[in-house]
């Protein structure tokens, strides 16, 4: 079951978001311009700037590690300062760098390329490293099993779906030079739905499958707002 589990989470990770650019690309000018300004927004807000203020800059810091004693602070904080941070990278994306090219075309793989580059890089290698254990009869080296492969890539596409429905309205602001109001929006989406990793198990003591049900939740409801946004419009 390792081996197919391994096998379903390494197609999440690579394959899903690269299909779904390349259907999106056939006949749309920029669509892969939109998915590269995507996965850059992600690197540049969360690999180059967020994550390492949290893991060397605010550890130093006393309030910081007092907070953490504290599921609702921590959790919410959290879960702003990534919204902030990914809401506002997207935000730059998309103002800056895709001038006339905010069609929800260009919105879904913009989306993709965030949240795929975010699958690629943080969950994707651990897969990868899993199937070569695996191939080499060292699978006992991993510790996930197959049960936990297949919610890691679960998880995934319930990221993706999310990323894919805040670039929708962070763009649709910018489009209808509503950019504040939008963009809040999806800040606010966002730390809801990040702030639950901490809070859900750390205050209601829920386990995997609430997780799961609650990221399930928060990416339907952004991404259905996100096209809605763009239906309405066509309406």
């Amino acid at each position: 079951m390792l081996f197919v589990s391994l096998i379903i989470g390494i197609a999440v990770c690579y394959v899903l978001p690269t299909a779904g650019v390349l259907i999106l690309a056939r006949g749309r000018k920029g669509t892969w311009k939109a998915f590269a300004m995507g996965a850059a927004a992600f690197v540049v807000s969360q690999v180059l700037v967020r994550i390492p203020i949290l893991q060397m800059v605010l550890p130093g810091f006393g309030w910081f590690a007092v907070m953490q004693l504290y599921p609702w602070r921590y959790g919410l904080f959290l879960g702003l300062t990534a919204g902030i941070a990914e809401e506002t990278g997207r935000w730059i994306a998309v103002r800056c760098f895709l001038k006339g090219k905010d069609t929800m075309e260009h919105g879904l793989a913009f989306g993709l390329g965030h949240g795929g580059i975010e699958a690629m890089l943080l969950v994707g290698p651990n897969m990868v490293a899993g199937l070569v254990m695996v191939l080499v009869g060292q699978e006992s080296l991993f510790p996930p099993d197959g049960l936990g492969v297949l919610v890691a890539g679960l998880e995934r596409v319930f990221a993706m779906a999310f990323h894919v429905g805040a670039s929708l309205l962070v763009m649709y602001g910018v489009r209808q030079k509503k950019a504040l109001r939008y963009w809040s929006l999806a800040v606010a989406l966002h730390t809801v739905l990040d702030a639950a990793v901490v809070i859900l198990p750390g205050v209601f003591g829920a386990g995997v499958l609430g997780m799961e049900i609650w990221a399930a939740a928060g990416a339907a409801v952004t991404l259905a707002l996100g096209i809605l946004c763009y239906r309405r419009q066509a309406g």
